[in-house]
């Protein structure tokens, strides 16, 4: 079993954050081991020490693999995924092609083992396209894509159907506030449903620009923002990052878009009088950071910049000796 160990003194913070962002079971004990406490989890959670361990039990509650053996085979079962993300009441399953005919009774196995969990859909699509949205099937629950995710104390509206929205960024969203200042004029290039700009505004005196070229991703947006009671603080803005951002204004810059930061790393080096970008990107096992920053410094020279490369790390897995990756960028 996956858990995470933190010490006793910040233990009740996480286990609220866990309990909100989903990622906390429910259906097994936290467990004490000295200054620590181990809390039980459904998924990897960046920025804590994983474990694999055993927990207790809460009495007369039933394990989702437990469940699944009642109606599938050991060999089956043993196939089925345990990772899954947990967006406010909705989850979202991976299931191997092997175990599709399977798919609906793995869903309710789900709910089974998780009361919190209300809807159950199906990965069927890699995120794609401009708007960055994934295909989902629905298997289990209620038919709605519409939720509450909390975080930080953010609540984040959003239907997962049409935006796109990570709970495994919960760590770096931390990361990225615990760097910036009071002050600060931030421009988020690609900011979806809000969780970077407004876990930024709710915690610093700052301006922020949040930019999202997705129609619904940017209405929810705008209903975050007023949720958050952050409207003084952060302008939504609709459209295409390099028309509609702010030019020369910025100290600080985040480009979250992974998969094509490449694409709009120019436009952020206008965007940024003076400070820091925080640079996204996809790489692989064998070159994690060496062709990027080549590529950083390349572009930084065609504009005129003159950068420094202050910290780069691994936010999360995200396939095979693959790996979501930042760069964080002082830019003068």
């Amino acid at each position: 079993m996956l858990g995470v160990r933190v010490r006793a003194l910040d233990a009740q913070r996480v286990k609220r954050e866990l309990k909100e962002s989903g990622a906390l079971d429910t259906s097994k004990k936290a467990r004490r081991e000295g200054e620590f406490v181990v809390f039980p989890v459904l998924q990897e959670v960046e920025g804590f020490e994983s474990i694999e361990t055993e927990f207790d039990e809460f009495e007369g509650h039933k394990k989702f693999r437990d469940v699944l053996r009642e109606k599938l085979t050991e060999e089956e079962t043993a196939l089925a995924k345990r990772a899954f993300d947990v967006i406010g009441d909705i989850a979202i399953i991976e299931v191997p092609q092997e175990l599709e005919k399977h798919e609906s009774t793995i869903a309710k196995a789900l709910m089974g083992a998780h009361n919190n969990i209300r809807s159950v859909y199906k990965k069927s699509g890699d995120i794609s396209g401009e708007e960055r949205v994934r295909e989902l099937k629905f298997l289990a629950g209620e038919d709605k894509t519409e939720t509450i995710y909390k975080e930080h104390g953010m609540n984040l509206k959003l239907d997962v159907s049409t935006v796109y929205f990570s709970p495994r960024l919960s760590a770096e969203r931390e990361r990225i506030l615990a760097q910036t200042k009071s002050g600060e004029v931030v421009v988020d290039l690609f900011a979806g449903i809000g969780p970077f700009a407004i876990l930024l505004a709710k915690n610093r005196d700052i301006k922020v620009h949040a930019i999202d070229v997705n129609e619904s991703a940017f209405e929810y947006l705008k209903e975050n923002i007023r949720i958050n009671k952050v409207a003084d603080k952060v302008t939504p803005l609709l459209g295409d990052c390099r028309e509609a951002a702010p030019k020369g204004e910025a100290t600080r810059v985040i480009m979250n878009l992974p998969k094509s930061s490449s694409e709009f790393l120019d436009t952020a080096f206008d965007v940024i009088k003076e400070g820091v970008i925080n640079y996204y990107a996809i790489s692989r096992e064998e070159d994690l950071y060496d062709s990027k920053i080549d590529f950083i410094e390349k572009i930084a020279k065609e504009k005129g910049r003159i950068i420094k490369i202050m910290n780069k790390k691994i936010v999360r897995p995200y396939a095979p000796y693959t790996y979501h990756i930042v760069i964080d960028i002082g830019v003068k």
